[in-house]
């Protein structure tokens, strides 16, 4: 399950100025309505206009458009929490945090962004275009980090992801929270240590919690199977001497296997977040990469000397030469691995265990295409080592 971001840049009016009006000041009640969403199993769905005016009905507050003042703290966020129907508590230790998550609870993750943040975690669009305007205006944004709440969770299958509230939730590319590592979303958290500002990573996070989570479905007991009673042969006497004609063994009748509809479900859903690739924005990542390859090739003489220059810069600043092979490692370790399941033999296979196979290789290369096609996911892409290349957005207007 991915975890839906709540942007605050809609929450309210004044989130809508241009440029230097406007005010971005309901972090914290977003990112409550983001955990609450996540820990009832999306049972309730609230925006970040509901977190808004569950925080003014927790603490009797009104967020005042025009002026920055609904910033809020820990206990307020518990306070909002409980309005909207979900229960908080502090985190006891790291360890608690993670097993809460890991039972299907939502974490909200109090930070001063973008402190000790690792490099691959990607930030919203919306600081990152405004990182430009601090560096220059007020790099204490930059280097002393800014309040900030944000929220994260687990799921089983698609892990950890961190979801900050300046993510643009109208954008496919940042309609859900970044998926990260348990460490980096330990040293995320550990952005308000390293400002000085708590003793312990810990000490930043609420639990939170909600009713209306669905267990899932206990696994039904396979039925025991009694075997019957083995009934000895009775012996028949033997027979007279004959000479006996070895008949030729015959091959076993084979059964046919069912293709997997599990990969072809894999399928669909690579085929299906292919379609949500926004291949105007890869085409405008593909032409600067390039453009950029050219330009290392400047100063080398004969075609070869050039061809090796542009490829080098392309395998040192994007992520395709790992794509490939991923892919190629995935695919073929997928296809044996179905292979061996199925006791097929490689060298007698028929057209449907061939397809089978074929179809499972397919599957995991595209899943990783899928990856690799992701803005958010830190292992590949454009940008890995040039970020500036494939973000060409200057500050917020």
């Amino acid at each position: 399950m991915r975890y839906k971001v709540k942007s605050q840049l809609y929450s309210d009016a004044e989130s809508q100025l241009k440029g230097s009006k406007q005010i971005l000041d309901d972090c914290t009640w977003s990112s409550c309505a983001a955990a609450v969403s996540w820990a009832s199993g999306y049972t309730v769905d609230y925006t970040a206009a509901q977190g808004v005016a569950a925080f003014e009905k927790a603490t009797g507050r009104k967020d005042k458009q025009g002026i920055s003042d609904a910033g809020g703290s820990l206990k307020e966020a518990a306070q909002t929490i409980a309005v909207l129907g979900g229960k908080a508590r502090y985190a006891k230790s790291w360890e608690d945090a993670v097993a809460a998550a890991k039972g299907g609870a939502a974490l909200m993750v109090w930070v001063q962004q973008p402190i000790g943040y690792q490099a691959g975690v990607p930030i919203s669009k919306w600081h990152d275009g405004w990182k430009r305007y601090w560096t220059k205006t007020d790099p204490k944004k930059i280097t002393d980090g800014y309040g900030h709440m944000t929220s994260a969770g687990y799921d089983p299958v698609d892990g950890w992801q961190w979801a900050c509230p300046t993510r643009d939730e109208k954008v496919a590319a940042e309609k859900y929270g970044v998926p990260v590592t348990e460490a980096q979303l330990r040293q995320i958290a550990n952005s308000k240590v390293k400002a000085g500002k708590v003793s312990a990573d810990f000490k930043c996070l609420l639990i939170v919690t909600h009713p209306g989570k669905v267990a899932a479905p206990a696994p039904v007991a396979a039925p025991v199977v009694v075997p019957a009673p083995v009934v000895a042969p009775v012996s028949a006497p033997a027979p007279a001497p004959t000479i006996v004609v070895q008949t030729p063994i015959s091959k076993p009748k084979e059964v046919p296997m069912a293709k997997s509809t599990k990969t072809a479900a894999v399928i669909a859903d690579a085929e299906a977040a292919l379609q949500r690739v926004d291949w105007d924005d890869k085409g405008k990542e593909a032409f600067s990469a390039l453009v950029e390859a050219a330009k290392a090739s400047n100063g080398k003489k004969g075609f070869r000397a050039k061809a090796a220059a542009s490829l080098g810069w392309i395998i040192a600043n994007t992520g395709i030469d790992e794509m490939v092979i991923e892919a190629l490692r995935t695919g073929l370790g997928t296809g044996l691995a179905i292979a061996l399941a199925s006791g097929s033999q490689i060298t007698r296979l028929d057209a449907d265990q061939a397809d089978m196979i074929f179809a499972g290789a397919i599957a995991a290369c595209l899943q990783v295409i899928v990856r690799a096609l992701n803005p958010d996911d830190p292992k590949f892409g454009i940008g890995k080592a040039k970020a500036e290349i494939a973000n060409g957005n200057g500050p917020h207007k």
